[in-house]
């Protein structure tokens, strides 16, 4: 008789286990449409020692075919649905027409701005 030898989840079946814990989640409480998941609770849920950028990418395809969207942010992963994510303000390049005319000629003042990438809160004023 041969036993089954280990195997990892391969992209499919490892969105399937996210969608039916986040089908869990949404039976036992209100329903979500955004969760945060510690990478530790991913590499459990998908038996893995480390995720790799290329069955990172191969979830995220299977869970957008399921109306998630999976993606890192900063020290936590999060997934939110995407018919949430088609509902918010749209924000167009078009506010910054004449900072991208002087980006061309090279006349823009990037020094100017770097407080943006320093400051976490710039963005939430």
């Amino acid at each position: 008789m041969k036993k089954n030898r280990p195997r990892l989840l391969d992209g499919q079946e490892c969105a399937v286990l996210l969608l039916r814990l986040l089908e869990i989640r949404n039976e036992e409480s209100p329903a979500v449409s955004r969760v945060r998941l510690s990478e530790l609770t991913l590499r459990t849920l998908w038996g893995r020692d480390r995720i790799s950028r290329e069955l990172l990418e191969e979830i995220q395809e299977w869970l957008s075919r399921g109306g998630w969207s999976l993606f890192y942010a900063r020290t936590t992963f999060a997934a939110v649905r995407t018919s949430v994510v088609l509902s918010w303000a749209r924000l167009s390049s078009k506010r910054m027409a004449e900072d991208l005319k002087q980006i061309r000629d090279g006349s823009f003042d990037f020094d100017r701005h770097l407080h943006l990438i320093n400051d976490e809160q710039s963005l939430d004023d």
